[in-house]
């Protein structure tokens, strides 16, 4: 979907990396406050995975960059802010559904139903 200079040229121009040092762009996420307050923090993403992390932004804006750092991380770290676990639990059922059904035009009348934020620890396997 993306190409790789594509891929650069979205996730910069949402402002999602850090400030650009001497003009150099830095693939590294801007995480600071995301999981926990007062946590400096950033994710570099590797040319490898910027067009998957692209892509998920492009379907699920920023919910699907924290589910992607969340998944990099190994899924198994506690995240402070109830709103970032939803956006997690949100991404993760969506993606799974996706997995299930990659075709678009029958995902769309595929039922399957999930509940977000419920007693559901984003770390919890769907």
């Amino acid at each position: 979907m993306f190409t790789l200079a594509k891929a650069r040229e979205l996730l910069d121009a949402a402002g999602l990396f850090f400030d650009q040092d001497d003009g150099v762009l830095v693939q590294c996420l801007n995480l600071n406050d995301t999981f926990y307050w007062a946590c400096a923090d950033g994710e570099e993403i590797p040319d490898s995975e910027i067009q998957k992390v692209a892509e998920l932004f492009y379907r699920w804006g920023w919910c699907g960059v924290l589910y992607w750092v969340w998944k990099r991380r190994g899924g198994d770290f506690t995240v402070e802010f109830q709103d970032v676990r939803r956006f997690i639990e949100f991404v993760t059922n969506e993606e799974s559904i996706r997995e299930k059904e990659p075709s678009d035009s029958k995902r769309a009348y595929f039922k399957y139903s999930y509940i977000v934020g419920g007693n559901v620890d984003p770390k919890d396997e769907v």
